[in-house]
């Protein structure tokens, strides 16, 4: 007659070890399901998925949003990190790119959305329908995005070119991200523009549709909800249970 027993102490060891993993945080990285930019003209274009901020030499503003699904993810986000490619060459010759201005420095600020201007999907598969030039709700959208409650913030410069543009949540964003679900939407505006009609912009010749790195990546760092760990030590405990039967 054959016997098989798990220990206690070998056995105790391992669930306190499974207690602690349990608890670690673990890392997250969810690509952007939409995004573009609305002008201080109301101007949007639903095709459109350039999510260049900034000033232009057309003489217009704009401020950029980009969006998440935030359906897959459960537990408490201790961290977020929202990185944004800016490219080093132009979508095609003679068009801008990456960062414009003439300063050596902007400064790039997110920002809560305050009235959400995005739903599911329309027909045309975009989150966001189009404005047109002097629309009053697209102006009121263009304000939005670049005022309210920031979410952090970064120093770009030339350098920054052909490099991911990285702004880290500060704790009002991180609040956000836990109270969302489902679509979780950010504005984002350069708040150091001279009002100028030049160009100073940021992430210029970037597409979302565009072959690349160019989809912007909200990168979280999360921590299991505690009824995700009692449900994990409780089917620990079952097969704990089933392994120290005896065979014969």
């Amino acid at each position: 007659m054959n016997t098989f027993t798990i220990r206690p102490a070998p056995l105790a060891a391992t669930a306190l070890a499974c207690i602690f993993s349990a608890g670690v945080q673990a890392d997250a990285t969810l690509q952007a399901v939409g995004g573009g930019w609305f002008s201080n003209a109301g101007e949007h274009v639903a095709q459109n998925d350039n999510y260049a901020v900034g000033g232009g030499l057309d003489g217009y503003t704009r401020n950029n949003y980009f969006l998440f699904d935030l359906s897959g993810v459960s537990g408490t986000i201790t961290a977020a990190t929202l990185r944004i490619y800016n490219p080093a060459a132009p979508v095609t010759p003679g068009f801008p790119f990456g960062y414009t201005s003439a300063d050596p420095s902007e400064t790039y600020t997110l920002f809560d959305i305050a009235a959400p201007f995005y739903s599911v999907p329309l027909p045309s598969g975009n989150y966001v329908a189009g404005y047109g030039v002097g629309s009053v709700a697209g102006e009121a959208i263009f304000d939005d995005l670049g005022s309210g409650t920031s979410f952090g913030s970064t120093t770009v410069s030339l350098a920054d070119n052909g490099r991911y543009v990285e702004i880290s949540f500060n704790s009002a964003g991180l609040a956000a991200l836990n109270a969302g679900t489902g679509i979780f939407g950010v504005g984002g505006s350069i708040t150091t523009l001279d009002n100028l009609v030049n160009a100073e912009s940021l992430f210029a010749s970037a597409f979302l549709s565009t072959v690349g790195p160019n989809v912007p990546l909200l990168v979280i760092t999360s921590v299991p909800e505690p009824s995700e760990t009692l449900l994990f030590l409780a089917g620990l405990g079952l097969v704990g249970w089933a392994v120290r039967r005896r065979r014969t």
